[in-house]
């Protein structure tokens, strides 16, 4: 008997391929040997070259945190780059800071970065945690473990980090000033994660429900979950100005 790679079900060793995801069929042997095959820069350096040809299957399963943690941290300090840079501003026009101006609840105790990381934390949730749901449920896949599923999308989308990284670099070399470029940094990283997401619905054999349709209902689940999440932070937001 052999054993799928991705969905680790056991089928005959006559079939060429897993009967219900349509892996091709590999030895429990390089099953074994692959995970530790590539280093994490390695991974990153092929998904940045050839995302679609990456080995994901057989990686190390944690390369997937490790990339969405980076994505994280690294957000969280281009915006409080830039919160800081604000809030200088405001306290040289008006005499106070930013950051008294924004902060004047209990949460707003909590550190600032905390708060970014968790705001960024429950979007990153929403989006990769419906793709996860839709794969596995409406597409049949009742075997995919989360951690698999996060080392695919950062195999598509790791070039997202790369976005990251400049969004960075130019809020600290520029600042304010360059927010505009900030801005459609960001942006694209959202939306790069979010191609890549469609690319793991899309490239599903033996779906068990259309994928174009699948693509759909989650850019429609999504984007109402998070119209709904950055409505109550504005909201929020306002109530603590008055």
């Amino acid at each position: 008997m052999l054993e799928c790679p991705q969905c680790h079900i056991k089928y005959g060793r006559k079939l060429q391929q897993c009967p219900n995801c349509g892996a091709a069929s590999i030895n429990h042997e390089t099953t074994r040997a692959k995970p530790t095959a590539l280093k994490y820069h390695q991974f990153l350096q092929s998904s940045w070259r050839q995302p679609l040809q990456t080995p994901w299957r057989w990686v190390n399963p944690q390369f997937g945190w490790v990339t969405f943690a980076i994505l994280l941290l690294v957000n969280t300090a281009t915006i409080s780059l830039l919160m800081a840079g604000w809030s200088e501003q405001v306290g040289a026009v008006a005499g106070v800071t930013g950051t008294q101006v924004i902060l004047r609840q209990p949460v707003a105790l909590w550190p600032l970065e905390l708060r970014l990381f968790l705001i960024q934390l429950g979007g990153l949730l929403v989006l990769v945690g419906t793709g996860y749901l839709l794969k596995r449920y409406l597409l049949k896949q009742k075997n995919l473990r989360f951690d698999r599923y996060l080392t695919e999308i950062s195999a598509y989308g790791s070039f997202v980090l790369l976005l990251t990284m400049a969004a960075l670099l130019v809020t600290f070399v520029a600042g304010l000033m360059a927010l505009w470029l900030v801005v459609i940094l960001l942006v694209l990283s959202y939306l790069w994660v979010n191609m890549a997401i469609v690319v793991s619905l899309i490239r599903q054999p033996m779906a068990g429900f259309d994928q174009f349709y699948t693509v759909i209902l989650f850019e429609i689940i999504v984007h109402l979950l998070l119209l709904v999440m950055s409505s109550q932070v504005v909201m929020m937001g306002l109530a603590n100005l008055f």
